[in-house]
Parts: C-alpha cells; structure tokens; sequence
C-alpha cells in the first residue's frame, strides 16, 4: 500500500512538472517573461530552468536578478564560457564596463583565439576609461593578427584617451590603410586634423570617404565642423542642416551650424540654431557669446546684452577669452542702444590690453550721443598717442596715399567739423579774438616798449 501511495505521488509530481514545464515554454513563445519569472523559483537546483528564467530577466532588463542567478551558476561552473560572456553583457546593459572588462578578461583567458572575446573586451576597456589597459590588450590582439584594421583602429582610440596623438594617429593611419571605408576611423583621423587645425586635410580625407557613403554622422561633422572652421560657411551649412535632417541634434552640431549662419550674415538662422545649443548647455561661454551677438543683430537686442554680461560673468578675471568677450558686450550695448554702458565696457577693455585705438571707438561713441567735449578729448587722445608713421597713408615708396584714409585723418576731421558747428551754432569763445597791441609805426615797436 505504501508503495503504491509513492507511486502515485511520483507520478502526480512529474505530471506537475510536465504542466508547468509547458506553462514556462508556452510563455516563453508568447514573450510573457514576467510570467517565466514567477513560474521558476531562482532557487531551483535545475541549471536548464534557471538559463530560462535569467533569459528572461534580461529580456525585461532586471539585470541585477540576472547576476545574481547568473553568479551561482557560475560557481557551479567557472569555464563556462557562455555564463561569463552573459554575465559581461549584464553588467555592460548596466552602464557598468569594468566589470564587464573583467568577465570578458577571464572568457578570453580560457579562449585566447576567440575575436569576439577580445573584441568585447576592448570595448569595455575603452568605455571604462581603462585606456593604459585596452593598448595592452590590443597589442595582444595584434601580436596574433597583425593584419586587423579593427585592432589598429583599437589601439589608436587607447592611445587618444592616453592623450598620445602622435602613436594615435600612426595607429589610425594603418587601420586606413587596411579599411579605408571604416567611418569611425576616417572620423578619427579628420577629428586630430581638425585639432591640429589641418582643415584642408580633414577636408579631404572625409570628402574621399563620401564618394563612398554620404550617410555616416561621424564622418558629416567632421567635415562640416572643417568647413566651417576655413569660412566656407555655404559649405558648412550644407553639411549641418543636412546632419539635422538625418536626426542629428548633438549639441555641437546645433553651435556651430550657429556659428556658421552667422559668418554667413545670416542672423536669424543663427540665433535659431545657437538658442538650441544655449538650451543644451547654458553655461558654456562660447555659446554664450554667439547667442548674445546674434540676439544684438535681430529682434532680441535686450537678451542679446543679458547673454554676453551673462558670459563676462562666468569667465574668470585672468581668462584669455576676457577681452573677447568686453568686445562683445560692447557691441552689444552699442545695438542696444546704451552709449554710456558701451564706453564705460570699452574703458574697463583698456585697462585690460591698452589699446590706443579704443578711444577712437570711444569717442565715436561719444560723437554718435552728441556728447561732442568728451568726442574731442578722445578723438585727440586717440591721435597724440597714433605713432607717426601710422597717421597717414603710405605707400611702398613712402608717398601718401590720396585714395586711402587713416582711423587719425578721420579722427583730425571729425574734431575740426565739430569745432566749426560749434562755432557757428553758440558763436565764437570769448578769447577768439584778441585785441592786438598797439604799435608804434615810427620805430615799429611796440608801444610801451623802451
């Protein structure tokens, strides 16, 4: 009788088993997942139904649970390759790469041969900042395929991150060489052009790349940020409203797109593209500076003065960018219409680089308000600090030039206009004229005199 009864119980189980066993594949065909989870136990001692249910839970991106189940398998089984590769993924899904670095280390430990392992490896080191590392590993990997453009490629993106550009760009180069179709690297390559300021050559090995392939984002903006950079503007915008269609809205795109509307004069498309890059980073001063200029040469003159005081604000007292940016205020006022704010900047601006020829600026400021005594004063500072050799126009032979006029014959005209309206709009100064002294024809001598 007992017998029977653990027959029957056996039986009963295995029926049970076989339910839910149908339950969990049936659920796995339909994407239930959620369902999958809850039918296996993470507990179970089956490795087959714990392979499903972390199958599952990557498949719904719980992947902390996923470790978990995947880490006692693998203390079950530390060769299993595949654990380890799942396990890497996990934690990469995770944003977490060094410690996906770390399983795939160990999977290419025990499958040195295998390209994906390495492959996967150094793309985590490279994510992981661990760029000392991915050389090494890349080294590695070439020391075993020593044709790879890939792992060139690798070894140059290792080397960036090292800040060595020299051993970058060689590395970038043999990968050229290998797969010159490879956008990534072509993008490389134009991107240390551009830095080095070797725009023509960025120009032209993107513009080889496009006869190929048009559609590659990396490539575009390294061409288009070229173009830019040499002020062929037409150009550039081109390429940027072209990167925009293709559903580019980087931040850098959006700037220099600005920037480049308007070296084309074109302010409202700048303004447009440049209060797209200021939503995207407010603080950056180069923004700044642009959206102000750009706001002073359309409707929004006012935001245009908030934007680059904004940015004065931001720079510190010892930065390079400082007297850019007091040039830039300045121009800002003077749109604005507020005379008085752009004098008192341009003199802040002089105790800042000295320059002479800012009270030429100054007074014209002054000039344009009709506040003609302080144009007078600055006009005549202006010319008594002009070196002689620069007050009128010469030519090769030293001969003045008729055709042409200096910043002082301007300044030297406007004060003798000034003085000649005034003359004749208030009446002469009261020692204009001066009584001559009486003379003595007889002994043409003054009179009184012994």
């Amino acid at each position: 009788m007992k017998s029977f009864v653990t027959l029957m119980l056996c039986l009963l189980s295995m029926t049970t088993f076989a339910q839910v066993h149908d339950e969990i594949t049936s659920a796995m065909e339909e994407f239930d997942y959620d369902k999958v989870i809850n039918l296996i136990s993470p507990s179970t001692k089956d490795s087959l139904l714990l392979s499903t249910r972390i199958q599952a839970l990557k498949a719904m991106n719980r992947y902390p649970e996923a470790i978990v189940d995947l880490t006692s398998l693998f203390v079950k089984d530390t060769t299993d390759t595949k654990i380890l590769i799942d396990l890497a993924e996990c934690y990469k899904l995770m944003g977490s790469p060094r410690q996906a670095a770390d399983y795939y280390r160990k999977a290419v430990s025990l499958r040195p041969n295998n390209k994906f392992f390495r492959l996967q490896y150094i793309r985590s080191l490279l994510n992981a900042e661990n760029f000392k590392e991915a050389r090494d590993a890349c080294h590695g990997w070439l020391e075993q395929d020593t044709v790879s453009a890939t792992g060139y490629k690798y070894l140059g993106q290792a080397y960036e991150g090292m800040q060595d550009i020299p051993n970058a760009f060689f590395s970038y180069n043999v990968a050229y060489r290998r797969d010159s179709l490879d956008a990534q690297t072509v993008a490389r390559i134009a991107n240390i052009f551009n830095n080095n300021r070797q725009f023509t050559d960025a120009i032209d090995v993107t513009e080889c790349y496009r006869l190929s392939d048009t559609t590659s984002v990396d490539v575009n903006r390294q061409n288009a940020k070229a173009y830019c950079m040499l002020k062929d503007y037409k150009k550039a915008i081109e390429r940027y409203e072209s990167l925009k269609r293709m559903g580019d809205r980087s931040f850098l795109t959006f700037y220099y797109l600005g920037i480049s509307y308007y070296g084309d004069n074109w302010f409202y498309g700048s303004y447009d593209n440049l209060k797209e890059a200021y939503a995207k980073n407010s603080t950056d001063i180069n923004v700044l500076y642009y959206y102000a200029k750009s706001c002073s040469r359309t409707s929004w003159k006012k935001e245009g003065v908030e934007f680059m005081e904004k940015a004065v604000e931001i720079a510190t007292p010892g930065d390079s960018i400082l007297e850019r940016l007091y040039k830039g205020l300045a121009e800002c006022y003077g749109y604005a219409g507020e005379s008085y704010k752009k004098i008192e900047v341009m003199n802040r601006l002089y105790k800042l680089n000295k320059d002479y020829k800012l009270f030429y600026s100054i007074a014209r400021a002054y000039d344009s308000n009709k506040d003609y005594e302080n144009a007078i004063h600055f006009y005549e500072k202006f010319m008594s600090l002009t070196p002689k050799n620069q007050r009128f126009p010469y030519d090769e032979e030293g001969k003045i030039i008729e055709s042409a006029t200096t910043m002082y014959q301007i300044a030297e005209k406007r004060v003798k206009k000034i003085r000649e309206e005034d003359f004749f709009r208030n009446g002469a100064p009261d020692d204009f004229f001066v009584v001559p002294k009486k003379i003595d024809i007889k002994k043409d001598t003054v009179a009184g005199k012994q």
